[in-house]
């Protein structure tokens, strides 16, 4: 913001000293502060640099889990919904950006298991764009994330426009893509009921709920459930009895439901997320996808390593 208004500063100081060619005190106080002012953009960008790191790390570590991500917004009732399906307490207040950093807990998601919750900072319109670069370092979490929540105010007379603003900044930081269930919050704010169905029309999937209240809750908790599983395939993996590594990976990353022996083969059923199917690279092992794919009664742990 300064560099370009840092000649514009020093006006009052004169330019020449004792001849032509020669600089004033006015230039020189102008060069001191340009390069300082530089000096500070590159130890933000370093800065920057380093806590985007740190961001992929920490997320790294927790890939035993499957994540959701509360993405939205501002002031569309994240933080109170992380607390109402987690227990915690972070802080909420009835304000834009009351939240501008990620917290995680811990989600005893029904029928599924535990999953991580993150919350993060809500999004504005016009997202400037000197400031996506913060945006992706501050929703790391949102990028790595299996599914995102995308939390809207039902209440607010431009839930429309800030639905539209929020996918614009995904597509902008470059996660538009990622599986998500639309979250309508607030609904016991709604005056006019009538709001609720046109939302309801334009979003059929959409989840109404109110964080506040624990109305719908369940609704989301069962939509979540069924978005997660989308993400696993139900297969058959025939391998040898001795690909002990093989059979400790399929029960590591996803549910073996069922062995079948024969002589010295082996055939396992299990679902497994997708992600990690492509892993199972043994020359001798054979994967035949089964129809169906049922939520997992637990979640996947275990490493990322490639199965030889």
């Amino acid at each position: 913001y300064a560099m370009p208004r840092l000649k514009r500063m020093w006006t009052h100081l004169s330019r020449q000293k004792k001849g032509v060619g020669l600089r004033g005190p006015g230039e020189k106080q102008l060069e001191v502060d340009r390069r300082l002012v530089e000096r500070r953009i590159s130890d933000l960008k370093n800065e920057l640099g380093r806590i985007h790191r740190r961001r992929e790390r920490e997320v790294a570590a927790r890939r035993d889990l499957m994540t959701v991500s509360l993405v939205g917004y501002t002031n569309a009732g994240k933080s109170t919904l992380l607390n109402r399906l987690t227990g915690a307490d972070v802080f909420t207040q009835d304000a834009l950006f009351a939240t501008l950093d990620t917290r995680t807990r811990r989600w005893q998601l029904p029928g599924w298991g535990p999953v991580l919750l993150s919350d993060t900072v809500g999004f504005i319109r016009n997202l400037p764009h000197h400031l996506i670069a913060s945006f992706k370092a501050t929703l790391e979490e949102a990028r790595q994330a299996n599914l995102l929540l995308h939390v809207a105010d039902a209440s607010s007379r431009t839930a429309l426009d800030q639905i539209s603003a929020a996918y614009n900044v995904l597509e902008e930081i470059g996660i538009e893509e990622k599986d998500s269930v639309l979250v309508l919050n607030k609904i016991d704010r709604l005056e006019d009921r009538n709001r609720l169905v046109r939302l309801i029309s334009r979003y059929p999937n959409a989840v109404p709920i109110s964080a506040r209240s624990g109305d719908g809750v369940e609704r989301l908790a069962m939509a979540v459930s069924e978005a997660l599983s989308r993400s696993f395939v139900d297969v058959e993996v025939e391998t040898g009895v001795e690909n002990g590594r093989l059979m400790a990976y399929l029960a590591a990353h996803g549910e073996v439901l069922s062995k079948k022996y024969d002589d010295t083969r082996v055939t396992i059923h299990c679902r497994i997320p997708k992600r990690y199917l492509s892993r199972i690279n043994s020359s001798d092992a054979v994967v035949r996808p089964r129809p169906g794919n049922a939520v997992p009664s637990k979640p996947p742990s275990g490493d990322m390593e490639d199965v030889a």
